[in-house]
């Protein structure tokens, strides 16, 4: 998921809900603490967190296998167990998990936007808000502005690299006649570039940078130069999201906590992703991939990661590389359903202490 694929498309698509009912955190009525929450009505403990006895969570995860990246999603699962629901993860390769929540037997997956809308489930919070790609160069380039002029790699056209290198540019002012493009064909191979000598700038994963050595550095991440481009969301089926719509939120608050976790506690995310991956590093090896995940800033505890812009956006890049075939092609309206990210931004943010 860390490098899954996901222009200036960012229209303002209207923010629609199929939710019928309203949460404790809309409605600003206090549920009775300890009461257990219904798939239509969250209830809330004294503190502020839900009560989930009795609701049962199946959550998809677009990945092969278990991967350190994938950490804050284990520990948004870690949180709807910690509130009392019965909560797995299941992971799968290609759009497996879509499809699996298409069909019903998972309630939500996290995925890249082209999986999750052309499998028909509709956007209603975030996974992963920020891409992993950093751009990495030579020392003696010390901003994109020195790019004029210079050999970069990209992997390949139609990708995440193309669309930052585009962005990087554009804030130079500088346009792609201006400097040389080498399409590698797969980040590695973009890396090794560099590191040889062939270019002086490559397009990269994050994981790469700890490789490079004191002659190269970070340029820019994708987090500063196209900051509304999300790596994956989570998804699930409109009549779900119609029917669960407490559920929903809860998933969404579950995020929250789990990115609070990951921006303010190294020492618990770190024992989390270990054993997470069953321990498949050492301590060290956790800790700086926790600085690497760190630097992308793919967590960000903020309301504004998902809006009808923020979709637009990532709609618009995926349209313009042609990766949508199928519903998602559908109007925006009906691809996205926001009320359970802010109804679980409101309860969050009432009662961040307690998460």
């Amino acid at each position: 998921m860390l490098s899954a694929l996901v222009m200036s498309a960012c229209g303002s698509g209207s923010s629609t809900s199929s939710s019928t009912a309203t949460s404790a955190a809309s409605s600003g009525s206090a549920s009775a603490a300890g009461q257990p929450s219904t798939a239509t009505h969250l209830s809330f403990n004294a503190n502020g967190t839900p009560n989930l006895k009795g609701l049962t969570f199946k959550i998809g995860n677009a990945a092969g296998s278990a991967h350190i990246g994938d950490t804050n999603v284990h520990d948004l699962v870690y949180y709807l167990k910690k509130w009392g629901a019965s909560a797995t993860q299941t992971n799968a390769s290609g759009n497996a998990a879509e499809l699996a929540v298409a069909s019903g037997s998972l309630v939500s997956v996290s995925g890249p936007v082209p999986a999750v809308v052309d499998a028909g489930l509709v956007i209603f919070g975030p996974n992963q808000a920020r891409l992993d790609d950093v751009i990495l160069a030579k020392k003696s380039i010390a901003s994109l502005s020195d790019l004029k002029g210079k050999k970069i790699a990209i992997c390949c056209v139609a990708s995440p690299d193309e669309v930052l290198l585009t962005a990087a540019l554009k804030k130079a002012g500088l346009t792609a006649s201006q400097v040389s493009i080498l399409k590698t064909g797969a980040s590695t191979a973009s890396f090794n570039a560099l590191v040889a000598g062939q270019v002086d700038v490559a397009f990269v994963h994050s994981n790469a940078v700890p490789k490079a050595g004191p002659n190269f550095h970070v340029l820019g991440v994708g987090a500063t130069i196209l900051p509304q481009y999300a790596d994956s969301f989570m998804g699930a089926k409109a009549s779900w999201l119609k029917s669960h719509p407490a559920m929903a939120e809860a998933i969404d608050l579950a995020w929250l906590a789990s990115a609070k976790l990951f921006n303010t506690n190294e020492a618990a995310w770190v024992k989390h992703a270990a054993s997470y991956t069953s321990n498949a590093d050492t301590t060290a090896q956790y800790q700086a991939a926790w600085n690497e995940l760190r630097g992308i800033q793919g967590w960000p505890v903020s309301k504004s990661i998902v809006s009808s812009s923020v979709i637009a956006f990532n709609l618009g890049v995926a349209k313009q590389q042609n990766a949508l075939k199928g519903p998602g092609l559908n109007p925006q309206s009906q691809l996205q359903d926001l009320t359970p990210w802010q109804n679980a931004w409101a309860q969050f943010s009432a009662h961040e202490s307690a998460y």
